[in-house]
């Protein structure tokens, strides 16, 4: 008999400070710092930030960096301690497993391949990026929406119920529960957009436990403060053990 205690579940993760313990788009401007200076002219100009790392990449281009330097500057950014273990955890057990990210494809699905968890995912929502004919990298806006809380490329939450409306049209769902793993500003739509019986799993120290505190009314998935994907992975193993008492 199986020790957990599995329903269908869905896990949605999000990736920069969440998954890798840092921030992707940041993460490349140290290949060429003056790339922080355009970063830092466009945020106070109030240009979308997915349009200024495109002008990023362009700029990291006519400085000579190639899809070689970027995947060189990766290997020092590592996923959060346990989350491996916490997504291989969700793989065995049948829980399905996507991301939804305001980074970009290329720096997602490389990140995924380099540590081979790109199976653990069903699907993953992101800002679509691709190298150019010239050896450029460039990035575009995931969609156009109309929520007003959330950045203008991309709003979690009608990706997530893009994806969950996609699963009810092939007869897979509904789901049980669904757990939401996030940290920033751009994970409090999806947050408070899920039901009692969800789980929002926020971590400490970070813009959405801030704000899912400051939130009034209160939100009505249970939030679970989190600083390491240890934690989150014993949180699920209690929660979905056999003798569960929770």
């Amino acid at each position: 008999m199986s020790k957990w205690n599995i329903g269908k579940h869905l896990a949605v993760f999000d990736f920069d400070h969440t998954l890798v313990d840092g921030n992707t788009d940041t993460w490349i401007t140290k290949l060429y710092p003056k790339t922080m200076e355009l970063i830092r002219r466009c945020r106070k100009d109030g240009w979308c930030w997915t349009d200024i790392m495109d002008s990023a990449f362009q700029l990291l281009h006519a400085n000579g960096f190639t899809q070689a330097d970027f995947n060189k500057c990766f290997e020092s950014l590592q996923f959060m301690e346990g989350m491996k273990e916490t997504c291989i955890f969700l793989k065995e057990v049948g829980v399905q497993c996507i991301i939804i990210s305001d980074s970009n494809t290329y720096f997602i699905e490389h990140l995924l391949l380099r540590d081979k968890l790109d199976s653990c995912f069903t699907d993953v929502f992101t800002n679509p990026a691709w190298w150019g004919q010239k050896g450029c990298l460039h990035v575009e806006h995931y969609h156009n929406h109309t929520c007003r809380m959330c950045p203008k490329n991309l709003c979690k939450m009608q990706a997530l119920k893009t994806f969950i409306n996609k699963q009810l049209a092939k007869g897979d769902g509904p789901f049980d529960s669904i757990v939401y793993l996030g940290d920033g500003s751009g994970d409090y739509c999806p947050s408070v957009g899920l039901e009692k019986g969800d789980y929002v799993f926020a971590r400490e120290g970070y813009t959405l436990l801030k704000k899912l505190n400051e939130a009034s009314p209160g939100v009505a998935a249970e939030v679970v403060p989190w600083n390491s994907g240890i934690e989150v992975l014993d949180f699920l193993q209690t929660l979905w053990a056999c003798d569960n008492t929770m």
